[in-house]
């Protein structure tokens, strides 16, 4: 089978790899659509030297798929089921996931992160991470729900009541899926960040305002609080950057909530949190994929409008170079397609 896989920082090939036969508790996966993100970039160009310790190896996240082969002991699921998975494997036994926290799951072995492996014709899932896909979901838009996942566990834990303004801290993919979410369940979102066409995706995606940034680093945190003197209750950073971090911390009123994704050290002191009594709260992806898919199915969320290309699979060296190179500020959601 065909199998896009990583040999170096940014260097991205087509191989040529034998089709792997599901075990217990596994389930084999004939791959439709993958959609790259943020992290993916980041195993990409292995920013840091913190994603990758071998070459070659394979990428993904995002995916739809639908099923061509069921482990040995594998029930509840048919061969040709559309599906897609959560990020993150679950023991569903332990007190955090009995309780519904999957994402948080206590098992030594399932709780840590394992990247899923789907930029090829077909992949091994975890059928504890499957998640049937509703009718009225396209492939296009299976692939996209990560960060859909990912607000709604953020957004539960801010506990905005509705028609509540929350502010968004970023407009890559990760930033129009919070967008797009927070106007699916009634709150009225506010994107910080962008440039070219990445901020005007905001706006179309229903953010009420766009602070734009007219260059990289930039501080637009007074023109947000020159609009909103009294600062948000509700803040969510989706773009994992020290910059973004410190936006979040600057326009979070007395007493708020700031839902982090990802970073490095915060940029404040545990003074400047007790003074403001503020609340910060991590996002480790989240447990209620099938909730995002409903949105989805009913017409309240849709994320189409991000998608700016889409390429076959023997072109993925090509997506990846858009979606890191000049002209990634006017580049929302690419879309490799694999089936043939």
């Amino acid at each position: 089978m065909r199998a896009a896989r990583l040999h170096g920082p940014a260097d991205l090939r087509i191989d040529d790899i034998e089709i792997p036969t599901p075990g217990p508790g596994e389930v084999l996966v004939r791959v439709l659509a993958y959609s790259p993100y943020g992290t993916c970039l980041g195993v990409y160009l292995n920013r840091g030297g913190r994603y990758v310790t071998e070459y070659p190896i394979g990428i993904g996240a995002d995916f739809s798929a639908e099923i061509a082969a069921l482990g040995p002991d594998v029930t509840g699921f048919e061969v040709g089921q559309r599906v897609t998975a959560q990020s993150l494997d679950n023991c569903g036994t332990c007190a955090n996931c009995s309780a519904g926290r999957t994402n948080l799951c206590l098992s030594p072995d399932l709780g840590r992160y394992v990247r899923q492996i789907c930029a090829q014709d077909y992949a091994l899932v975890s059928v504890r991470k499957l998640c049937v896909m509703p009718d009225g979901v396209s492939d296009e838009a299976a692939a996209m729900i990560t960060g859909v996942v990912d607000a709604l566990n953020a957004f539960d834990k801010l506990g905005l009541p509705e028609g509540s303004p929350v502010a968004i801290v970023g407009v890559g993919a990760m930033g129009h899926g919070a967008i797009a979410t927070a106007r699916a369940i009634g709150l009225k979102p506010i994107a910080i960040g962008g440039r070219g066409a990445k901020a005007g995706m905001a706006g179309e995606l229903g953010a009420e305002r766009v602070f734009r940034i007219n260059a990289h680093g930039e501080d637009v945190s007074p023109a947000v609080l020159e609009a909103f003197p009294a600062g948000f209750a509700g803040i969510v950073e989706t773009s994992a950057t020290e910059w973004g971090m410190e936006q979040a911390f600057k326009v979070a009123a007395p007493g708020a909530t700031i839902a982090l994704t990802g970073g490095g050290a915060l940029p404040v002191t545990n003074w400047d949190i007790v003074n403001r009594e503020l609340h910060v709260v991590g996002v480790r992806g989240g447990p209620d994929q099938a909730r995002a898919l409903r949105l989805i199915a009913e017409g309240k969320l849709d994320l189409s409008p991000t998608i700016s290309a889409r390429f076959p699979l023997e072109q993925a060296a090509d997506a990846f170079a858009l979606l890191t190179g000049d002209a990634a500020k006017d580049v929302g959601r690419v879309i490799i397609q694999i089936a043939r």
